[in-house]
């Protein structure tokens, strides 16, 4: 009688094990995709350009960021360029907008930037990015 009350609960046990395989985590070669489409060319810091439709920062179409003690949030459609810089650990973004004026933010080193190119899709850290420049 025990016997068969293991080997019923080691199924169980099993299965349940088994069945977590497919939670958390975003599939393989599946990226966020924003509300709007945003192109954009992507330049890392090894001045590889990757040219990306789709483009969204962690699945938002905005860049979120300090400026000073408070937190602003500019969306895509303002930017024309924005370039990194990273000092002592902290990741610097020079953002230029459409209309001329340039806004120095703060930015989260753990944020990612995603994509869709031709050939399947992008992600990239804010920390290896040198500069990204929108196509309006």
């Amino acid at each position: 009688m025990k016997r068969g009350l293991y080997l019923i609960a080691f199924f169980i046990g099993f299965l349940l094990i088994t069945g977590m395989g497919g939670l958390g985590g975003t599939p393989s070669g599946k990226i966020p995709t924003p509300e709007k489409d945003f192109s954009a060319t992507l330049i890392d810091k090894q001045d590889v350009v990757t040219k990306c439709k789709q483009v969204s920062r962690d699945g938002d179409v905005f860049f979120l960021g300090k400026k000073g003690m408070g937190t602003v949030t500019i969306s895509f459609e303002k930017v024309k360029t924005a370039e990194f810089e990273s000092r002592k650990g902290v990741v610097t973004a020079v953002i230029k907008l459409i209309d001329s004026q340039t806004i120095e933010i703060e930015v989260d080193k753990s944020q990612r930037f995603y994509g869709n190119v031709p050939f399947g899709t992008f992600q990239i850290e804010v920390t290896d990015l040198k500069k990204i420049t929108f196509t309006h």
